[in-house]
């Protein structure tokens, strides 16, 4: 098989565009809700709770805000 004359680029669709997940049965729009599970003491759990409570913020909305926050300061 005959290589490409020059390696093409192409960079990822911009995040206001929307796409498919092609790669399983039924295909969804990016921009459906998917849910997510963590694992994490009772303990723990009480303290996320309560602080996200006493921010008057849901958890899902703190545990976007620390991702965001972790890939500002991180990078990428």
């Amino acid at each position: 098989m005959k290589q490409p004359k020059s390696a093409i680029k192409l960079s990822p669709p911009p995040v206001s565009e929307p796409t498919l997940d092609v790669t399983g049965k039924g295909a969804r729009p990016d921009s459906d809700i998917k849910p997510i599970q963590i694992k994490v003491s009772v303990a723990r759990h009480k303290e996320m709770k309560a602080y996200a409570a006493e921010q008057g913020i849901s958890m899902t909305d703190m545990l976007l805000e620390g991702y965001r926050m972790l890939r500002e300061t991180r990078g990428g």
